[in-house]
């Protein structure tokens, strides 16, 4: 026991390099209890914070050897360029708290950016060190076969296998999953390497098998990015390898049957699927295309595409407000609104002004974009030198005929990461992607043209590393154990915010509720969820202060603020529900459920004229829907349905759109008029609740 505990302190980096790649692993568990909306991918950066700070501190333990000062004293001449370059872009993510709307989630991403660095510092200094490099490589071949195999299964076997209990968001458990292929695109190009340069034929072929698995599952998980990501990365890999010989060391045989292995998943995943039963493979109960088949989809046809555009066109009004510095980081949901308010002026005519009313945004779906809206231009252009400097030092790593295949593979998963970083949501936000990313530039920082001397070295002028060494190690160990006990204080938030939503009895709910707020006050997931159950507790005094921050928090789609202004009605402010109706439609101008709302609301008020104006408008949007929510919103569902059966000018409530705000009135309407709670519709469908 004593001589392994020794064997650890002599190498602390063995630990980090061999346990990293199950942090992968952690998101897909079962077991604990998850939101609906809102959780925070917090298995991940607990693990990853937790993992770099027994790292560090075990650097801090290692019993000191003769010659490290003198060794120390050298390390700044051998520091990668990308990692300095990568410190101040760190460093401004930190000071977009000080302008960020809301510091707390700022102060998140900066503590998410902070462990990229800190990982990266520690494998680019394991990279050079052939035995900790190779537990990563074990490790992380493990967690592409499990997570690999369980897609295949997963795909094979039909959505509904894994879908709803265990993630509840009503997606499988790996397909479609944030950042799963990302990941799974850059580990192709990690063990292609092996396949290209291992001199066992058998380690090389399980490399070769390892990679053509990853290629599967990026393919099976439904991601166009990530795959097309991939292609461009496929693409640099076999440019270069024609071109270099030393990036063929094993000759022309392995490069042309690694190629044939990753054509044919392509060419078998273009056959037409089925799943289990025979029929179509299912995704959330209807028939889910193929990645392949969604890039046969043009953007005019594909409604996902087209609100990227929508959230880019947002992104740029963020910037346009900020040029310089952003509105913050991890900022860009809590100033969506006013972002898309100013948006639909500047393009009033645009399709797009019409969509996505009645979801959550989350991320801009475009990394660059998001982080030109949240960081600004100085932002953008300190992470645009880091990543030349990337692309600098692979340049220089070509000429090291030993590692330059190796860097290649490297570089190839990097290109795959950041081509798909232009139309994801994931991205850098999922840990897991940003992990193998810069565990990825790693490997290629960490791969000079040649290898200097140290008579070489220590004739060249440079500053004493051997004296900030320590204040430096210091400084990381603190982040990481804060970063430790946010995440964990987070992580309970979550984990009770689940359990309340899954609780039903009322007094249990309410306290897990509570709790959840004392972990972490700064969730809107939790603000509005707990608000949405005081209002349909009938407490809507007391739901308003939370939908209320809910709202600035980033819970802003035109259905939140319609249920924030229902709950400022019912407790007793119609002026205040009908100021809050007025600010949703400056974020959706063209939102017939909101106009509609809003013209009932000033009638209410005695404004008659201003709701006569407000009725044509929603009218000249679209009459069908207008004369429909009217009904619904004025005379309850049975009225309602009964209209548009009598009259093909009132749209039923059933085809009223956005459909999640149909079961908000139709729970409004309950507290309006409670008589008829036990009948008609209700009595045959037990009153649906909102959660």
């Amino acid at each position: 026991m004593k001589t392994r505990l020794r064997k650890l302190l002599e190498e602390p980096l063995l630990l980090l390099a061999a346990l990293w790649p199950f942090a992968l692993l952690a998101p897909h568990l079962p077991g604990l209890p998850r939101p609906t909306a809102g959780g925070l991918p917090w298995r991940q950066e607990f693990l990853t914070s937790l993992l770099l700070t027994l790292t560090l501190a075990l650097l801090f333990a290692r019993p000191r050897r003769r010659g490290d000062s003198a060794a120390a004293g050298r390390v700044a001449l051998s520091l990668p360029l990308p990692l300095l370059l990568a410190v101040p872009f760190v460093a401004f993510v930190w000071a977009s708290a000080l302008w960020a709307g809301q510091p707390w989630a700022a102060a998140h991403m900066a503590f998410q950016w902070s462990a990229y660095l800190i990982f990266f510092a520690l494998m680019s200094r394991a990279a050079t060190r052939p035995r900790i490099l190779r537990a990563s490589f074990v490790s992380l071949g493990a967690v592409v076969w499990v997570l690999g195999l369980a897609c295949a299964f997963e795909s094979l076997a039909g959505g509904a296998l894994t879908d709803g209990n265990l993630r509840s968001d009503l997606k499988p458990l790996l397909r479609g999953s944030g950042g799963f292929g990302e990941i799974m695109a850059v580990a192709t190009f990690l063990f292609a390497a092996g396949a290209l340069t291992l001199r066992r034929k058998t380690a090389a072929l399980a490399c070769g098998a390892t990679a053509a698995l990853a290629w599967l599952a990026t393919i099976q998980a439904m991601q166009r990015a990530p795959f097309v990501g991939g292609l461009l990365g496929l693409g640099l890999l076999m440019t270069v390898v024609l071109w270099k010989r030393s990036c063929r060391p094993r000759g022309w045989a392995r490069p042309l049957a690694l190629s044939a292995a990753l054509a044919l998943v392509v060419a078998a995943q273009a056959l037409p699927t089925s799943g289990a039963d025979g029929g179509e493979v299912k995704f959330a109960g209807e028939a889910a295309p193929s990645t392949i088949e969604k890039l046969q989809v043009g953007v005019a046809g594909d409604e996902s595409a087209r609100a990227r555009l929508l959230f880019w066109g947002a992104g740029v009004e963020m910037f346009r407000a900020r040029p310089f510095t952003g509105v913050g980081a991890n900022n860009y949901e809590p100033a969506f609104p006013e972002a898309r308010a100013r948006f639909a002026a500047r393009y009033p005519s645009s399709p797009l002004v019409r969509m996505n009313e009645g979801l959550l945004v989350g991320y801009a779906h475009n990394e660059y974009v998001q982080m030109l809206a949240e960081l600004g231009g100085a932002g953008l252009l300190l992470f645009a030198l880091f990543a030349a400097s990337l692309a600098f030092a692979f340049l220089r790593s070509l000429k090291n005929s030993r590692r330059a295949c190796l860097a290649l593979c490297a570089a190839s998963g990097a290109l795959a990461f950041a081509a798909s970083s232009g139309a994801s949501a994931s991205s850098f936000r999922n840990m897991g992607g940003g992990l193998v990313f810069f565990f990825a530039a790693a490997l290629v920082a960490s791969s000079p043209a040649r290898r200097e001397s140290v008579q070489g070295a220590a004739a060249r002028p440079s500053f004493s590393f051997a004296r900030v060494r320590p204040a430096v190690a210091a400084c990381a160990l603190a982040l990481m154990l804060l970063m430790t006990y946010d995440s964990a204080t987070r992580a309970a938030a979550v984990v009770l915010h689940g359990a309340a939503q899954s609780n039903a009895g009322a007094p249990r709910a309410e306290e897990l509720y509570r709790a959840s707020l004392r972990w972490d006050s700064s969730s809107a997931a939790a603000h509005f969820s707990y608000g949405a159950w005081l209002q349909s507790s009938g407490r809507a005094a007391e739901a308003v202060p939370h939908l209320r921050r809910a709202v600035a928090g980033g819970f802003n789609s035109s259905i939140c603020y319609a249920r924030l202004a229902f709950a400022e009605e019912a407790a007793g402010d119609a002026a205040a529900a009908e100021r809050t109706l007025s600010e949703g439609l400056r974020a959706y101008p063209l939102s017939v459920f909101l106009r509609v709302s809003r013209a009932v609301a000033l009638e209410r008020l005695g404004r008659r004229e201003e709701a006569d104006v407000e009725m044509v408008t929603s009218l000249l949007i679209n009459s069908l829907y207008a004369r429909g929510w009217r009904a619904l919103i004025e005379q309850d569902v049975d009225a309602a349905s009964a209209a548009a059966r009598a009259d093909r000018g009132v749209m039923s409530p059933g085809k009223l759109e956005p459909a999640e705000a149909v079961y908000l009135v139709i729970e409004e309407n309950e507290r309006r008029f409670p008589e008829r709670a036990l009948t008609g519709w209700r009595a045959r469908h037990r009153s649906f609740k909102m959660p």
